[in-house]
């Protein structure tokens, strides 16, 4: 991801308010990758865990940036090929050559909790792994929705640059959330989670309790009205 970065804001103009933008943008992309260094050599799970945080948001800041270009905020980009358009099979440099997240991640380690293409638990985007369309052109991207869309294993490379690096963005926020995840679970058998990462946890848990009683319900004809009462629909 960092040399995707570093290969994209290498082809910005050298005006000052892109100057500013490859400056943050490369650190940003440096930052993922210190703080999972510097977390990793850190004496406790706590420290990791909260190091894994920084990183994450980190690769957020970036990932939004991306889409800020794709919004056309920043219009001294458009139009420019290494950014904005289409490449051919053979990538740029740094890209077509460059191994994903999961490749390096799975090389390196044997933790089960990092997903791998053969992982059936991970999401849809995963499994899918030639389910995406050849990007044709920026016009069949035409809102933020449709990046969204886009698989980001494995990374299809003749979409623009700067969508690439967005995608890289999106699947390393998936392996380090799931990470994270398993260190907090950790911590939780352990005893060593903060109180305001408890409650946190606590809070997420009920949401999504709520929303599995509320589908259980809707798919049994049953609804809750505003005072708390349980009635079949037909009587709403």
């Amino acid at each position: 991801m960092q040399l995707s970065c570093t290969a994209l804001t290498g082809v910005f103009p050298k005006i000052k308010t892109l100057i500013a933008l490859a400056d943050q943008m490369n650190r940003s992309a440096r930052s993922v990758k210190q703080n999972i260094v510097e977390g990793w050599k850190r004496n406790s799970t706590k420290e990791y865990y909260e190091f894994l945080g920084f990183s994450i948001g980190a690769n957020a800041e970036l990932e939004e940036d991306c889409m800020d270009i794709w919004k056309g905020i920043y219009p001294e980009l458009k139009g420019i090929k290494g950014v904005m358009g289409a490449v051919s099979e053979k990538g740029v440099m740094g890209e077509r050559g460059a191994p994903s997240a999961h490749s390096v991640l799975s090389s390196h380690t044997s933790n089960s909790l990092i997903p791998s293409p053969s992982d059936h638990s991970t999401p849809s985007t995963l499994s899918s792994f030639s389910a995406h369309t050849p990007f044709s052109s920026p016009s069949s991207l035409s809102s933020p929705s449709d990046i969204e869309k886009l698989p980001f294993y494995p990374l299809d490379p003749s979409l623009p640059p700067v969508v690439r690096l967005k995608l890289r963005c999106k699947e390393l926020n998936f392996l380090l959330s799931k990470l994270q995840k398993s260190l907090e679970e950790k911590m939780t058998a352990e005893h060593t989670l903060s109180i305001a990462d408890r409650f946190k946890k606590s809070q997420i848990n009920q949401h999504k309790d709520k929303d599995w009683y509320e589908k259980t319900l809707a798919k049994q004809g049953f609804a809750r009205m505003e005072n708390g009462l349980i009635v079949k629909k037909e009587q709403e």
